[in-house]
């Protein structure tokens, strides 16, 4: 059953993929033989990630990245390419929560925030990701978006 889902030869980008549903989908990418790059903001937990990973045996590339940050992402997407060769996959999953107790209560800068990193970082990720996967050859790629939970359920 495992060669229905051999990824060897496979390199999956994870944004937000140092904990959480992130480091999770890379780990499942990895045991299937995929290259992973994992990006996100704090330096210890994409070292932590990027041993955890590398005990499985494939290239991990860690990377601090601001997916809020429109050159960080550009220039992110350029080093995944250059060490890795390719970005066959990418999971749109880093995001934040606001700080607020409730929607009510979130300040103006708090709301930019949030919709920097998970509106502005989501178009950003997306985007440079398929200019790669349209400019390499062989052409092509998946995007994956992990939405979130409060799409559904809201802040009280």
């Amino acid at each position: 059953m495992t060669a229905l889902f051999d990824l060897g030869g496979h390199v999956a980008l994870v944004t937000g993929g140092n904990g959480g549903i992130g480091l999770g989908m890379a780990t499942a990418l990895a045991g299937q033989g995929a290259s992973v790059a994992i990006w996100g903001t704090n330096p210890a937990k994409n070292a932590a990630a990027a041993e955890q990973l590398r005990a499985i045996g494939n290239p991990v590339l860690d990377l601090v990245c601001d997916v809020g940050d429109h050159q960080a992402v550009i220039d992110g997407m350029a080093t995944v390419v250059a060490e890795l060769g390719r970005i066959d996959s990418c999971f749109v999953n880093a995001g934040v929560g606001g700080q607020a107790p409730s929607f009510v209560g979130m300040s103006e800068d708090e709301w930019h925030r949030v919709m920097r990193v998970n509106l502005d970082g989501a178009f950003f990720t997306a985007q440079e990701a398929v200019k790669q996967m349209v400019a390499q050859d062989p052409q092509g790629g998946s995007v994956v978006f992990t939405p979130s939970g409060s799409a559904k359920y809201g802040q009280q």
